[in-house]
């Protein structure tokens, strides 16, 4: 724990550290200057393309020959991340942004040459020192070299538990253009030198803070959902891993597209930070559900439901600022008066400070301010805050109150939503256990199953009027049968059903391990065929620009047991043409055919429609499969649900056009649902 005395010291030193901005935030230029005209991408000359492609195969031979060898890999990813970065750029159109790209990949190469010869001769000295170090992770999506920023400060001892503040950037615009990707050339090379002063404090301890800073880089501008999303819990993976992070100690804070991340996932995931600090986050703005279709309320489940999520804050502290001139203040507002709707009261003690008298939260505005970092009182108010949080650390709370939408964000702390009665739906928790965790009194909406845990004194659960003796365990699962609950066996075999990380909708597949199978068959029909393969080319090239990612793919006669066994399988093509399309046709709720494509008794003609839908691998039901769809989640694209129909045709040009012919959900138990969800 951190001393008292620790807390009183950080509430005036924090500031430093905490308030510091990332170069790629992307932060307006104040009222009434003139915003520098666009750049537009820069188009490099044939040589300086063959310098930079020959510094990469200079660098991925190193890389390679480190492998061969097998050193340590998570040396090597710290070097391989810059590969990684130079290959996209030169893959990716318009990747030279500026005119400092090539000069400065080409430097970053060179640095990440001298990391490798440090790995070869046993001298690695990076891992352990102080200040601000590129390193990067493995991520099990798709294996590539992912980076991310870490500042350990002077005060850093391996052998004590350390507080970690996690940062989530804000947009960033390469070449002052936001259409321009940003392909992480600021979170590559570096010069590996002891610096502490970069980590907040100067060297001598006058400034010095006690926490580790990490900038995860999120994949790029996607706001920290999908695969960026993935990044951040990989990132506090790969901290703990290399230094001593207390894992009751984590604030998760983030400024602009950067807060939108925070918001998203503090309020989803309210047990793994001790604090939330949200600086000018925007937030998906829908209040409920109401009026969407089924598939709709699918898409919409993930991220554009944020301020019912407002709940959570009854079990992590939050601190929310915006200046008073920015638009995204809206967003703090509205989780405050959402607090207020959920019976809390929140009280205006100053013109531009709002308090909770009965829940941890703190809303400040900053006055005179439009989209801008805090300064002054607004930052020291802010910084207390985040002291005391650290100080205190992560509560685990008696009574849990939480909403989700979908069994992706299924817990806080001792209360486990492991079933919903209807997937995509509001779903709610008010869960209370008395100070000797003997009795429980639990109220819910839209739940089938509920796992408690921590339960190794229980002797009473009332639950939505019922009241059931249970015995002590170390866990405790009740299930609703009809209007009343019981207890259950959790070995119990439940047969197929939408639980966590299993509940769709297509987009979920590739929040982990996925692999493309492209088709080698010949397809039942032409059409058809194309458009899987036009499809399967689009998510590729988008998830390399929009998620520094990598598509992999391997040919439907190359799939191997263990693929099935550690990947979601995304199949492209029909069963004709793709022989594990054919091969789990069967077992689908829909029926594919040569001539007919049939879903909840209508037919369509396989000719000119293709359908698109995740379901469980009937191969490995612990794994999705997903069929004709990549990674839907890129400005302006219309999500999908679990499934859809699409009916295509040839325009005149010979491109291919696709329109929805029919769209919706499985049920609870990845069975067709009826369309009056």
């Amino acid at each position: 724990m951190i001393p008292v005395r620790t807390l009183v010291a950080s509430t005036v030193l924090l500031g430093a550290a905490f308030a510091q901005p990332a170069a790629d935030e992307g932060i307006p230029p104040p009222a009434g200057a003139r915003p520098a005209a666009p750049r537009s991408p820069v188009t490099p000359k044939p040589e300086e393309v063959a310098k930079l492609r020959a510094k990469l195969d200079e660098l991925n031979a190193a890389i390679q020959a480190l492998k061969s060898a097998k050193f340590d890999d998570d040396l090597i990813v710290d070097v391989e991340a810059t590969a990684w970065v130079i290959h996209n750029t030169l893959r990716v159109p318009d990747g030279f942004v500026t005119d400092g790209t090539l000069p400065g990949l080409l430097s970053a190469g060179d640095d990440a040459l001298r990391r490798a010869r440090e790995i070869k001769a046993g001298t690695a000295a990076w891992p352990k020192l102080k200040g601000s170090l590129k390193r990067a992770y493995r991520s099990k999506i798709d294996g590539t070299a992912q980076p991310y920023t870490v500042s350990v400060p002077a005060s850093y001892d391996p052998s004590k538990p350390t507080p970690l503040y996690l940062y989530l950037h804000g947009r960033s615009t390469p070449g002052n253009n936001q259409a321009n990707p940003d392909l992480a050339w600021g979170q590559v090379g570096g010069s590996d030198r002891e610096n502490p002063e970069r980590a907040g404090g100067n060297g001598n301890g006058a400034r010095a803070v006690n926490y580790i800073r990490v900038n995860a880089f999120g994949r790029s501008n996607n706001s920290f959902r999908w695969a960026g999303e993935t990044d951040v819990i990989e990132v506090i993976a790969s901290v703990s891993k290399r230094y001593n992070i207390d894992p009751d100690r984590i604030i998760l804070a983030g400024f602009s597209m950067g807060g939108a991340g925070a918001w998203q996932m503090g309020l989803r995931m309210p047990d793994l930070f001790c604090g939330l600090e949200i600086n000018a986050g925007v937030i998906g703005n829908r209040l409920n559900t109401d009026g969407l279709t089924p598939a709709q309320r699918a898409s919409t489940a993930s991220y554009g439901l944020s301020i019912p999520h407002a709940l959570a804050v009854a079990n992590v502290p939050l601190v929310a600022f915006a200046g008073e001139k920015d638009s995204q203040l809206a967003a703090s507002v509205s989780i405050r008066d959402q607090l207020g709707r959920e019976g809390y009261k929140i009280e205006q003690t100053s013109p531009y400070v709002w308090k909770g008298t009965d829940i941890d939260a703190l809303f400040l505005v900053h006055p005179n301010a439009g989209h801008a970092h805090p300064t002054g009182e607004t930052q020291r108010l802010r910084d207390e805050y985040n002291a005391a949080n650290f100080a205190r650390g992560r509560v685990v709370p008696d009574r849990v109150r939480f909403v989700t939408h979908t069994l992706r964000y299924n817990r806080s702390f001792w209360v486990t939503v492991d079933g919903l009665e209807q997937q995509f739906n509001r779903a709610e928790v008010d869960a209370q256990r008395d100070a000797t965790k003997a009795n429980f009194t639990i109220k819910t909406r839209n739940i089938s199953r509920l796992l408690l845990t921590d339960t190794a004194a229980a002797k009473t659960v009332a639950i939505d009027g019922d009241t059931l003796k249970v015995k002590p365990a170390a866990s405790l699962l009740l299930v609703r049968t009809g209007d009343h609950w019981q207890t259950a066996n959790p070995a119990k075999n439940a047969g197929l059903r939408k639980e966590h990380n299993l509940q769709g909708p297509i987009n979920d597949a590739f929040m982990d391990a996925f692999l493309c199978v492209t088709p080698t068959g010949k397809p039942f029909n032409a059409i058809a065929d194309d458009r899987a393969r036009q499809e399967q080319d689009r998510f590729a090239k988008m998830f390399t620009r929009e998620y520094l990612g990598e598509a992999r793919a391997k040919a439907d006669t190359a799939i191997t047991d263990a693929d099935i066994a550690n990947h979601n399988l995304v199949l492209f093509g029909d069963p004709g043409s793709n022989k594990l399309i054919a091969k789990i046709a069967g077992k689908l709720p829909i029926k594919w055919t040569k001539d007919s494509i049939v879903v909840a008794g209508k037919t369509y003609s396989a000719a000119d429609h293709v359908p698109v839908l995740i379901y469980p691998n009937p191969l490995n039901p612990k794994r999705y499969v997903v069929i004709n769809s990549g990674l839907v989640a890129s400005r302006g694209a219309t999500a999908y649900g679990d499934y859809a129909v699409l009916k295509i045709a040839r325009q005149a040009d010979g491109q291919l056009s696709a329109e929805t012919a029919d769209e919706g959900v499985f049920d609870e138990s990845w069975q067709l649902a009826s369309k009056k969800i």
